[in-house]
């Protein structure tokens, strides 16, 4: 199995899609490749369901598996936020090549990809981080077009806070922007939201001004349609930016204070800080802002549009293709 490409990783309710969506357009950008490529992946349905919609070979096993190199080929991709420490060592003394994405809790793979412009860790030989590695999927880049977007009326408002919105941030987005004039909003429910009082009351009450999407399968539509989102920290923050859509960004944790501001300082997004200090009147004026100055919402779209090609996909493959040649 020396010639092929693993992608081990996770995902679900609690953790998101980010990392096993990450490595699915890695696996895309290699298809064009005749080798043996195939994901580990933990028994989570969306994850299941995902891999067989794109029609990807897997096997069910855990990121806390100590004996992978017998199901891994010459190169394994591992996508997670868990200290995967002894799992690399093991790998790389069966002699597979290791590249780790968004995950530094090692030096010694051979490759440590951080796809994010606001890495502050340490750099090392074998690290690779910036725009240039910020993993857009396929269907952004179809749908993104060759001109830029125009500001117009109504604004409109994507509110999508990922899969689960542990802290029903959603619903405190709506709360504020209900009674704007000007708007017009379209909120994605995900596939895990715990669906309150309040929120099905929201849902009840939309209208041509308040649409509710469930479950989407594609965001690059709905991020298309988009003046600005409101969100959380992660993967869509770029994805907006590519698309060039700016982002008013909301914390889930305490620790993403540092991103926060560096978003912020980026000029593609706009921060309101931890969401238990968040004020409900900043969202709202948020909106107006954007909604009234067209100058500063056309400014911050460029920024966002011109972050990243939209190619980390391709480096990484072609990063992966060289640990191949390695190999043999």
């Amino acid at each position: 199995m020396q010639n092929g490409v693993t992608f081990w990783t996770e995902g679900g309710p609690s953790i998101g899609m980010g990392h096993v969506m990450r490595c699915i357009n890695i696996a895309h950008a290699l298809e064009t490749e005749e080798m043996p490529m195939h994901f580990l992946v933990n028994n989570e349905r969306p994850v299941i369901d995902r891999l067989n919609e794109e029609a990807l070979f897997h096997i069910v096993y855990p990121m806390t598996g100590r004996h992978a190199n017998r199901l891994t080929n010459g190169v394994v991709v591992i996508d997670t936020k868990r200290d995967v420490s002894a799992q690399v060592r093991s790998l790389r003394e069966e002699g597979r090549k290791v590249v780790l994405i968004d995950n530094s809790s090692t030096g010694e793979a051979d490759a440590i990809v951080m796809p994010t412009p606001v890495y502050r860790g340490l750099g090392s030989g074998n690290l690779l981080s910036g725009s240039s590695y910020l993993i857009i999927g396929d269907n952004f880049r179809r749908s993104r077009g060759t001109e830029p977007l125009v500001h117009s009326a109504p604004l409109k408002v994507l509110v999508t806070m990922g899969g689960s919105d542990p802290f029903n941030l959603t619903e405190t987005a709506l709360k504020a922007l209900w009674n704007i004039e000007g708007i017009e909003v379209t909120t994605v429910i995900g596939p895990a939201f715990k669906i309150t009082e309040t929120m099905e009351e929201f849902i009840k009450r939309s209208n041509e001004r308040f649409i509710f999407v469930f479950n989407a399968r594609d965001m690059a539509p709905l991020m298309r349609a988009s003046h600005i989102a409101f969100t959380a920290v992660g993967t869509t923050v770029y994805e907006l930016a590519y698309m060039g859509v700016p982002s008013v960004l909301i914390g889930n944790f305490e620790s993403d204070a540092q991103d926060l501001a560096t978003l912020h300082e980026l000029g593609i997004s706009r921060s309101l800080g931890y969401y238990r200090d968040l004020n409900p009147a900043d969202i709202s004026e948020a909106a107006e802002s954007f909604r009234d100055n067209p100058a500063s919402w056309t400014e911050m779209s460029l920024k966002a549009r011109n972050l990243t090609d939209g190619d980390g996909a391709s480096r990484i493959a072609d990063l992966i293709r060289s640990l191949i040649k390695q190999q043999n």
